[in-house]
């Protein structure tokens, strides 16, 4: 398993590295500067309405009409080779301004510092990236935004910028963010502990709730959070997902990875769609005849003082909540042998 990780990285590392190749329109020499980070505040209805303002400016977020420092904030850091009109951002921000109209909702930008070598520069980047973030999110929270209120999520890399932001919060200004999400922490680069990056770590936040669904492909293959959801045993293949998608980063190729920022955004929008049951493995957890016990809900509305592992089954397409039906894996187990 462990060359199979290092021949992975190797892979990306070839494909997305070195010399002077153009990634999407961004050139090596730009991907490494704090100027290219945006945060983008969403202050309307849809996700076309915000205001853009380069990082050193993260000041004037006070400034922005429609929002308001009492509210909750979800701060959302996108993956690798992402941009802001990427379809993860599009349905996770949507989900937000849809069903959570008493949350502030920001993107944090830093698409040319995660395009490149994922080695070289996008995996690196994240400490960089989150340290300046984390200095200007001090000064908002100086200026009047609550530290309680502030929710970071993140998805793929995005979940280890996520976690060098509150660790440098907690570390260096002695701000403690309550809850970090992460959405299929990547793995390449930051599992084994230590490897290359810091990934992210219960010790981070008050509460860390992670969703994995690609877990020892794309995503970590280990226990990482207070919390982590295992949706369908947290590895790829996801249901209706395709089962040959050779195309390293193609859309098939991703649809498990993506598949935990798709559950995120709906439990947004149902916060009881994916009720999980704790289990100490995904084989536990099928022969399980009392799944209800310990039983709490993956998503925007996990209960922050739970701890250990939860495992449930998810539908193929949306609505991919089943509700209660999704954790008792023996009602499923005739059509989930048909599909095999």
């Amino acid at each position: 398993m462990f060359c199979i990780y290092i021949l992975f990285m190797l892979y990306l590392c070839e494909i997305y590295g070195g010399g002077d190749r153009d990634i999407k329109g961004v050139l090596p020499d730009r991907t490494n500067r704090i100027e290219d980070i945006y945060l983008r505040v969403y202050n309307g209805t849809t996700c076309e309405e915000y205001v853009d303002m380069s990082l050193e400016q993260a000041h004037r977020v006070l400034d922005v009409k429609g929002f308001d420092k009492d509210k909750r904030t979800v701060l959302y850091v996108h993956g690798f080779i992402e941009t802001a009109q990427q379809e993860s951002v599009q349905v996770m921000v949507s989900a937000h301004l849809d069903a959570r109209p008493d949350t502030n909702i920001i993107l944090v930008d830093w698409s040319n510092m995660s395009h490149g070598s994922y080695l070289v520069n996008a995996a690196r980047n994240t400490k960089k990236v989150g340290a300046a973030v984390a200095e200007q999110i001090h000064k908002l929270i100086e200026g009047g935004v609550p530290v309680e209120k502030l929710h970071l999520i993140g998805h793929s890399l995005g979940s280890h910028v996520a976690g060098y932001i509150a660790r440098e919060l907690k570390n260096r200004y002695g701000n403690t963010v309550k809850r970090v999400t992460a959405l299929d922490p990547a793995f390449p680069g930051f599992y084994p502990d230590g490897i290359l990056m810091e990934h992210i770590a219960e010790k981070d936040a008050e509460f860390v709730d992670v969703i994995h669904t690609d877990a020892g492909m794309y995503g970590a293959p280990v226990r990482t959070g207070s919390v982590d959801f295992w949706p369908n045993g947290g590895k790829s293949i996801q249901p209706g997902c395709p089962r040959f998608a050779p195309v390293p980063l193609s859309e098939d190729n991703l649809c498990s990875h993506w598949r935990s920022w798709r559950f995120y955004a709906e439990s947004v929008r149902n916060p009881e769609a994916f009720p999980a049951s704790p289990a100490e493995s995904y084989h536990k957890f099928r022969e399980n005849a009392s799944p209800e016990a310990g039983m709490i809900y993956m998503g925007a509305n996990c209960d922050t003082s739970a701890r250990g592992s939860f495992y449930l089954t998810t539908n193929s397409k949306s609505p991919f909540g089943k509700g209660l039906d999704g954790i008792y894996y023996k009602k499923d187990k005739k059509n989930n042998d048909k599909k095999k």
